[in-house]
């Protein structure tokens, strides 16, 4: 996933990634034929991509150009296609090996959900993205997955307008003396601007300082989220001040291993440590507790889900939290989302697909803040001893 701003070249590299995709992914297949999909919104956008494919591809690989259904035949048997999302239905194909996408962004999310996203199944094909951002819809979602270190199928990357050597910095700064705020940020620093429905607000403004180790007389309180199915544990420590200075994520370990790292971590710290017990009871909070961890449950329902996460909405809007630069976190709280039930219910959570162990983790950790008295009252923190 590249994006970037405006008159960046996002098409030009497209185009040259493309071919180079193309002529890799098709070596020693030349019986079999592959397919390459060159996607973008609208005719005209795909257009673009037609002339920059044709400025870049070597001549002597081009084979048949058939203009009218915008098809390439290239030598090897590689076959190229230049196509609209206008209709996600005209998508819909055989095997897709390589695929690029320009604005994606602009493209309806089944476009890629059930057309694209299918085609590269049975080829087990490759998938890049050149464009510029649009609010935290579908694109902003898959452009997470790649600022994830665990999801390594994905990559993504972010660049200004002004990263592009051959753009003069004055044309820019006049472009942007007529743009809105909002708009400049988003179509030149290529930023992911966050959407009215947005749970959380002021993500951004709480980004600073780093991890700390543990400070002698210092009160810290711990919240930990544990790995069901696919998901991850996440265990994550908040100082007196609401700084986060510990952060933990992992999967795939059995009990045994996690509890050592839940132990180790919160004797570090001499943290409390609140953990969702929903589905899980007692007997891991006994299991903690033998090991000296100050602990309690928290059960989950809908109403309780709803009191912790405003709780902690509310705490990220009046910077009463402040966190380093974890990329997962970051993301994962800008994804987070609610939706109201048919009976006017709202319930909060991750978009289908998307993870919110690092969400629900921060939130039990600013819980107990939130029922801590405030650290310019000259008073600690008064941690019931419940075992």
């Amino acid at each position: 996933m590249l994006n970037c701003g405006r008159r960046w070249g996002k098409t030009v590299a497209g185009a040259n990634e493309f071919i180079r995709q193309m002529w890799q992914q098709g070596e020693g297949k030349e019986k079999l034929g592959i397919v390459g999909f060159a996607v973008a919104p609208t005719y005209w956008h795909t257009q673009r991509q037609w002339s920059e494919f044709f400025n870049y591809c070597p001549g002597e690989l081009i084979e048949e150009i058939h203009r009218a259904d915008r098809h390439v035949l290239l030598s090897g048997n590689r076959h190229v296609w230049f196509k609209s999302a206008d209709n996600p239905d005209s998508l819909r194909s055989q095997g897709v090996k390589v695929l690029w996408v320009d604005e994606g962004a602009q493209i309806a999310e089944e476009a890629w959900t059930l057309a694209l996203r299918p085609a590269l199944m049975d080829e087990k094909g490759i998938a890049f993205f050149t464009g510029t951002p649009r609010g935290h819809n579908w694109y902003f979602q898959l452009w997470t997955r790649g600022q994830d270190p665990k999801q390594t199928d994905y990559k993504s990357w972010s660049f200004p307008s002004a990263s592009n050597p051959y753009l003069d910095p004055a044309e820019i700064a006049s472009f942007a003396r007529d743009m809105p705020e909002l708009a400049y940020r988003q179509e030149v620093l290529a930023q992911f601007l966050e959407d009215v429905g947005s749970v959380f607000r002021g993500v951004d403004r709480i980004v600073e300082g780093g991890f700390e180790l543990p400070q002698p007389r210092k009160k810290y309180v711990m919240g930990g989220d544990l790995a069901k199915l696919e998901d991850f544990t996440v265990l994550i420590v908040l100082d007196i001040d609401g700084h986060l200075v510990a952060f933990d994520r992992f999967n795939e370990l059995d009990w045994v291993f996690q509890r050592k790292r839940i132990v180790q971590l919160a004797q570090n710290y001499d943290a409390r440590l609140l953990i969702d017990s929903t589905g899980v009871g007692d007997p891991i909070e006994d299991e903690l507790c033998r090991e000296k961890v100050h602990v309690d449950g928290y059960k989950f329902t809908n109403s309780t889900k709803k009191d912790l996460i405003e709780n902690l909405s509310i705490m990220i809007e009046n910077h009463q939290l402040t966190i380093p630069q974890i990329p997962v976190l970051i993301n994962e709280l800008k994804l987070y989302g609610y939706k109201t039930t048919r009976s006017g219910n709202v319930q909060y959570g991750a978009p289908e697909g998307y993870h919110d162990d690092a969400v629900i983790a921060l939130a039990l950790a600013a819980w107990q803040l939130k029922r801590s008295p405030s650290p310019s009252s000259g008073v600690g923190i008064a941690f019931p001893n419940r075992h």
